[in-house]
């Protein structure tokens, strides 16, 4: 029985990161890869486990049933998780909004907590359930019984290694090209095995006969459901699944008969197909590139051009293909070279394109790789540098908005070469929002480029450069940019010269630069770096002012108030928190000591060590995005070194408590604690340009150490005050 137990805890954990990992994916994509959907979703995650735990711990009826029937309890986890994959893809459609309208915070939130519950409540029952399994389960000595200290660091270090395989595993499946649908399967066929197993080992120990032919019943029947996922194997449903889902996804905004196929990068997954004689690329909910795309492409190739009609190289960022192919219409150019912010999408998308839509063209060149690495390597090679991002919502886009990447691409462009910087405007009235985003990218242009041109609109262009000697530099005289456009051979081509007219605009530039002038915000929460990321912070604010939530003034607030604003209250919480114990110490009556003992210290203990844990994991996944893009493919292994170093902090500790020379709870609390605070300060001191990928696996893993450590001090002390651990 011993191994058949061991095997579901460690099956449980394995599920439980997988499966995360996996609708983790699901849910950024939903919300388009907004970096406050990543809090929210953990937030929501931990909400259910939470519940979920209560659930058994009050309620004892449900928690005698469920231990009867632990391995239906575990089996329930299939079923759970196609329910919130179902409910995460139909997010929108249940709350009612529409595929092109943005999402409002509040509704982020909500959702959020309702497509979660399936897979974490269950998570959150399990837990307990599994302590008091294995505590039933236990032949004990009196004495055992009475230290009772085991059981809780027992699962909880089975379910973490469990956690380790399983996040590194869905990682590599996924890193191999295995769909998500065949990955479940897998998961979902180890789960039910071990579960079976479990029931047949129940069976056979079972004394009294009647229970022990039910038992046998309930695992035969069980057995099948190992059986039909291997039927699912072999007639392949796992490709008929993926093709449905994708099929949902992209009827959310194209009919299903345009969609022609897909493909995954380790940031994100790109569906496409033909609509109304236009190659079209979808990702994360919106269309990112369509082939050709005469109007808007050539407006954007006009306005850098007519800056510098001499441009011979072009280099586009971002989503810019039909921007590529303007540019190549113009004999003078020389190369245009295309780069993304994800570095396979360059690469991957030219196989799929079809060839009537197929740029054939040797001046185009696909830079791919992160293209910061390759503008290290190139000097003074471009007459333009084209941004044609997304609005910074992520940290994953935020890191080609900072002043280190302006700097590089002031290296890469000619001595009077130009850059132009997309950021969200308005037409006639700009908020608090936008007026901060448009401060943010222009103080921080200004500290790199020493002119600057504003092309006000809904799209907002900079166009800045830094002009060499008595070169002629830029311009905002719409007369004189539609001259310097129209003597460019084929000029027409790519787009009407007269248009320029209503694209430069020289009051409303004027009114945009008083406006970005007049921000509200000290000059250090402007300038963007990668040290201290802005930009991202100033489009989540846009987008939560879009979307009415009351949020911004809150979040502008504690960003002028500074780290003071939570060091106040955890010292207000200590100052408090000793007051109490020095008054309860000072009453000399026993009986008064008794009655005030509790459990509070230990569990605030394990309630703290899990608020620092999430959030630092948070935090360095956002650092970990600022420095080398999405976590869409690496969340599981993220997951997996967190859980190592659990698993590796709670096995050390509780060693140490049973050790032959005890150690005892205090000074080894007061020991992790030292260390712990250590690690956090060489984390937030630690210079970003150094940090690497073996950087991030060793924050991961200690930072998971040290929070494995606190929980079997916790059982500790529970144990010793005679309170129940579970």
């Amino acid at each position: 029985m011993k191994l058949a137990r061991s095997l579901l805890i460690f099956s449980y954990g394995l599920f439980t990161i997988a499966a995360q990992a996996l609708l983790f994916r699901e849910f950024i994509t939903t919300f388009e890869g907004n970096d406050i959907s990543v809090g929210i979703f953990f937030a929501s995650w931990f909400l259910w486990v939470g519940l979920g735990a209560i659930v058994v711990y009050r309620a004892q009826i449900i928690a005698e049933k469920l231990l009867k029937n632990i391995e239906l309890l575990f089996l329930s986890y299939l079923p759970a998780f196609i329910l919130q994959l179902i409910l995460i893809i139909q997010a929108r459609e249940l709350v009612g909004i529409e595929s092109y309208a943005l999402w409002s915070v509040w509704a982020i939130l909500i959702v959020s907590i309702i497509v979660n519950a399936p897979v974490s409540i269950i998570t959150g029952m399990l837990f307990p359930t599994a302590c008091r399994w294995i505590e039933k389960d236990q032949k004990l000595s009196t004495a055992e019984l009475r230290a009772r200290r085991g059981w809780v660091s027992q699962v909880y270090i089975i379910e973490a290694a469990g956690s380790f395989v399983g996040g590194l595993g869905v990682t590599v499946l996924l890193a191999l090209g295995i769909s998500p649908a065949r990955i479940f399967f897998i998961l979902a066929l180890f789960v039910s095995l071990s579960a079976v197993l479990a029931q047949f080992t129940k069976a056979r120990q079972h004394g009294i006969p009647a229970l022990k032919k039910t038992a046998k019943v309930k695992a035969l029947l069980m057995f099948l459901i190992p059986l039909c996922i291997l039927l699912c194997f072999f007639i392949r449903a796992d490709k008929t699944l993926m093709r449905y889902i994708r099929v949902v996804k992209w009827t959310k905004l194209l009919p299903a008969d345009s969609l022609t196929g897909s493909f995954q990068t380790a940031q994100a997954e790109y569906l496409y197909g033909v609509y109304q004689s236009q190659w079209v690329v979808m990702s994360q909910g919106s269309v990112i590139e369509t082939l050709p795309d005469d109007s808007a492409a050539g407006r954007i190739a006009a306005i850098g051009l007519c800056q510098k009609p001499d441009s011979t190289k072009v280099l586009v960022i971002g989503s810019g293909l039909g921007l590529c192919q303007q540019f190549l219409r113009l004999p003078q150019i020389q190369t245009v070279s295309w780069a993304h912010c994800d570095s396979e999408y360059v690469q991957k998308i030219d196989r799929v394109i079809p060839s009537e839509f197929k740029i054939i063209d040797d001046r185009l060149h696909g830079l791919p790789g992160d293209i910061r690495l390759s503008l290290a390597e190139k000097k003074q090679l471009y007459d333009i540098v084209i941004l044609n991002l997304p609005d910074a919502t992520s940290s994953a886009l935020n890191r080609y908005y900072t002043l280190e990447f302006y700097l590089q691409v002031k290296e890469a462009l000619k001595p009077n070469g130009i850059f132009q910087v997309r950021v969200a405007g308005g037409e006639n009235i700009m908020g608090t929002e936008l007026i901060n985003l448009g401060a943010s990218t222009k103080l921080t242009l200004e500290k790199v480029f020493s002119q600057l041109v504003i092309t006000p609109g809904e799209d907002t262009w900079f166009i800045a450069s830094a002009p060499a000697g008595h070169e002629q530099g830029l311009t905002g005289d719409p007369a004189a940019l539609r001259d310097r456009f129209a003597g460019i051979e084929n000029a027409s081509r790519v787009f009407n010269p007269q248009a320029l007219l209503s694209v430069y605009l020289p009051d409303r530039a004027a009114a945009a630069e008083e406006n970005y002038l007049s921000a509200d915000l000290p000059k250090r929460l402007l300038i963007n770096r990668d040290s201290r990321p802005l930009a991202h912070l100033y489009s989540l604010l846009l987008a939560a002012k879009q979307s009415g939530a009351p949020v911004t003034k809150l979040i502008k607030h504690l960003a002028l108030a500074g780290p003071l604003a939570f060091i106040v209250p955890v010292l207000v919480f200590v100052v408090l928190r000793i007051i109490y114990i020095l008054r309860t110490a000072q009453q000399g009556n026993p009986q008064d000591a008794l009655r005030h003992k509790s459990g509070f210290d230990s569990s605030f203990l394990v309630f703290s060590a899990g608020w620092v844990a999430i959030g630092l994991v948070i935090v360095l996944m956002y650092l970990y995005q600022t420095r080398f893009g999405s976590l869409y493919l690496y969340i599981g292994v993220v997951s997996s070194m967190f859980m190592v170093g659990l698993t590796i902090g709670a096995a050390l500790t509780r060693y140490l408590l049973a050790s032959v020379k005890k150690v005892q709870p205090e000074i080894l609390l007061f020991a992790v604690i030292f260390v712990h605070s250590l690690i956090l300060c060489t984390i937030a001191f630690w210079p970003a340009e150094q940090l690497t990928h073996l950087t991030f696996v060793v924050a991961f893993v200690l930072c998971g150490l040290c929070a494995g450590s606190y929980f079997p001090i916790a059982a500790r002390q529970l144990a010793d005050s005679a309170f129940e651990t579970g």
